[in-house]
């Protein structure tokens, strides 16, 4: 945390106390891969206020506590989840049950939860675990891999399009917009990315509207909302979210995940040897390597803790400094297989909880299982610089593994 004389004052709005400026960019506040959940706590225990504001990315409060930015995640009479990244992009379209706020929001999330509920993701198991082995025994006897190219995208990417009904041929078109519409640094470059996966959408929304389909688009683009029948601006903007949602976390969070395996021989043993540890082990995982930053924007001028806030304040909300605050999780960067996990952020809270956290972690858990049952030991390509692309959703750019 630097000194706030060191920031250009001008750009500080006047309600905010320079003792509560700091220089830290809550979507990049390290490259590096395996200092990258670290800085979250280390800048978390230096840092005496729960709200201080940074002026990276137009300029924003940060929610320091874990508490707080549980608080702020169901607080939707203060904080709007209109917008959901910083700066702000009023070009960006809405996009269903992410950016309406409670009631608005519900019909919106209906459809999302019918088509993934706990059958429909376990009806999918077997298809799941079919990949995952193909992929990672075709891989075993090359010796080495990079792995985001070659398992951690294709495993999520592939089950997910398949989940929606879309070719898997178009899984790098499409991861790469998503990519760009969580990480892009530029908001007009994000809203340019949503707008090409509305591009992409809209001749498939068509094709279903009308029609019966089990499949989350069909289930869009025929929704009910509140007693009748969903726009077509509506269908294409939830499609939005859907894809946003469902093509990166996973990929991202299995980044993090397989570069501590890799690096932790002993916690990797365990695994390898009584795989029946997984399930439960695939719950600290998460908890360990959360990667998504959302942000709220304040509905109007209020005081939280000393804090005060102003209509159209943007705060983020980072779920690193829930899952990793030690008043939560004692040792928050320990991973213990034995270690109770309670409520954790890294999938959302509340109202707007991702609805398809089982899915995520059911991939998890199925990649980790057959993965290991394959290469039961690898490590990180000697001289290998990991690095983070941070935003909306944090993700490791490039990891070389060996065995």
């Amino acid at each position: 945390m630097n000194d706030a004389p060191r920031i250009e004052k001008e750009r500080i709005p006047s309600h905010v106390p320079e003792h509560l400026v700091v220089d830290f960019d809550v979507y990049n506040p390290t490259r590096d891969a395996n200092r990258f959940h670290e800085a979250f706590v280390e800048f978390q225990r230096a840092t005496p206020y729960p709200f201080v504001w940074s002026p990276h990315h137009g300029g924003h409060w940060v929610a320091v506590r874990g508490p707080d930015v549980l608080a702020l995640y169901g607080d939707h009479e203060r904080f709007s989840s209109r917008y959901f990244f910083v700066p702000v992009a009023p070009a960006q379209v809405s996009m269903g049950a992410l950016t309406l706020d409670p009631p608005e929001h519900q019909p919106f999330r209906a459809f999302l939860n019918a088509g993934l509920t706990p059958k429909i993701i376990g009806g999918r198991s077997e298809s799941v675990r079919s990949l995952a082995a193909e992929l990672a025994s075709t891989l075993a006897p090359a010796r080495g891999c990079e792995f985001i190219s070659q398992m951690g995208d294709v495993l999520p990417l592939s089950v997910f399009l398949e989940l929606v009904a879309l070719p898997t041929t178009d899984r790098e078109k499409l991861g790469g917009l998503a990519e760009a519409s969580t990480r892009d640094p530029d908001p007009d470059k994000r809203v340019a990315a949503m707008n090409g996966l509305a591009a992409y959408l809209e001749p498939y929304l068509n094709e279903r509207r009308g029609k019966d389909g089990e499949d989350l688009l069909s289930r869009a683009a025929n929704a009910d909302i509140a007693g009748r029948p969903i726009t077509e601006a509506e269908a294409l903007n939830a499609a939005i979210h859907i894809l946003m949602a469902g093509l990166d976390t996973v990929s991202s969070l299995f980044s993090f995940v397989m570069l501590f395996l890799a690096q932790n021989p002993e916690h990797r043993r365990a695994l390898v040897e009584k795989p029946e540890l997984i399930p439960a082990a695939s719950l600290e995982l998460i908890r360990r390597f959360p990667v998504v930053t959302m942000a709220r924007q304040a509905r109007g001028d209020f005081e939280i803790e000393g804090t005060v806030f102003k209509e159209g304040d943007m705060v983020a909300i980072a779920s690193q400094f829930f899952n990793l605050d030690p008043s939560i999780y004692e040792r928050p960067l320990d991973v213990d297989w034995n270690r109770p996990v309670h409520k954790i952020l890294t999938f959302g809270h509340g109202p707007h909880r991702c609805p398809g956290a089982l899915l995520g972690r059911n991939e998890l858990v199925i990649g980790l299982q057959e993965w290991l049952k394959h290469i039961p030991d690898f490590t990180l390509e000697k001289g290998a610089d990991v690095t983070v692309c941070g935003g909306t959703v944090s993700k490791i750019t490039r990891l070389p593994l060996v065995w």
